[in-house]
């Protein structure tokens, strides 16, 4: 069984996270440890491929490159945070901004910086807009049906601490509802939602378990490994029982 990781940089080392052992303390390290413990040989290949900065349009974009030519069986898509964040600038303007000599860039920066919240609040945007995150989630789905996955994971967002919605209104609100468009897709036939956001919350939020309000530390990386290893386990014929912390629409 190969399953493919196509996932924002949640799903990469951080020095911060484990220090010189941040790989290993990564969960697509953990997912591999653990189903290699329980499956031997027969332990399913783990391809991780985390890319900063990805949102689901360029899950669309990698999808033949990084699943269709490696014949993936499951594919676990965690992104969304990139997507829903809200930004003073949009993509295009940052790069025209990156290009602009120091004495015009600085000045903008530190306008921008001090008065992040009002401008939020008065001009909200994000990279990916929510009915466009729903048409390509859509779209996600269609291409997993055409590739015949024996399972399309998705991994939702995590609701940001109050200080991070301080400095960016709407953030929190954000999360919700494209949480909402990936729980809806994952109603179709062979599609899962790992509910990261509950799990995370049940246990003490976003401040607890990721170490800027976004990135998960190494207790997070352990409670998503976790839940990834039940299904995938489940995939594989495991009879142990799993914990109630997956929902499932798999036929």
């Amino acid at each position: 069984m190969k399953v493919v990781i196509l996932a924002d940089s949640l799903a990469l080392p951080r020095e911060e996270v484990g220090g010189e052992r941040c790989f290993e303390a990564a969960y697509p390290f953990l997912l591999h440890e653990a189903l290699r413990q329980r499956f031997g040989s027969s332990t399913p290949l783990i391809i991780e491929r985390g890319m900063r900065l990805r949102t689901v349009e360029a899950v669309l974009t990698d999808w033949h490159e990084q699943v269709a030519l490696r014949t993936a069986d499951v594919v676990i898509v965690h992104v969304g945070i990139v997507d829903c964040a809200p930004r003073v600038f949009l993509r295009r303007e940052n790069r025209f901004l990156s290009n602009r000599p120091k004495w015009i860039r600085d000045p903008i920066l530190k306008f921008t910086h001090n008065h992040r919240r009002w401008i939020i609040q008065n001009r909200p945007r994000v990279y990916v807009p929510l009915a466009r995150f729903q048409r390509h989630v859509e779209e996600v789905n269609e291409k997993a049906k055409q590739s015949n996955l024996l399972s399309l994971v998705y991994v939702n967002i995590v609701a940001p601490p109050d200080a991070m919605e301080y400095r960016s209104p709407g953030f929190q609100r954000n999360v919700q509802l494209y949480n909402e468009v990936l729980e809806r897709q994952s109603t179709q036939p062979r599609v899962t939602l790992v509910d990261l956001n509950r799990l995370i919350s049940e246990h003490g939020g976003s401040d607890a378990f990721t170490i800027d309000g976004v990135h998960l530390n190494e207790a997070g990386h352990q409670i998503l490994a976790k839940a990834l290893n039940q299904h995938i386990s489940a995939l594989m014929g495991s009879k142990e029982t799993a914990e109630p912390t997956i929902t499932s629409s798999l036929l």
